[in-house]
């Protein structure tokens, strides 16, 4: 990304649509370990699978945060 593109993000924009990339990974988890809880002999098939998604979600919202935290 260049100077002038950098310049002209609207950063507004840029924080909401992060906000709401993180409150969709965050109910996908939710809706990951309800499941799981609900149903675990069903999800024992896809238990590596789930967990893959599970740690790059975390990772997803803990980047959010950390990122989020500094200023522009």
């Amino acid at each position: 990304m260049t100077k002038e593109e950098r310049e002209h993000i609207d950063f507004k924009t840029y924080q909401e649509n992060r906000r709401h990339m993180c409150w969709a990974a965050m109910v996908m988890m939710l809706v990951a370990t309800a499941v799981t809880l609900y149903d675990p002999a069903r999800v024992e098939a896809a238990e590596s699978i789930l967990m893959a998604q599970y740690l790059a979600l975390s990772g997803l919202v803990a980047s959010y945060f950390v990122a989020g935290s500094k200023e522009r």
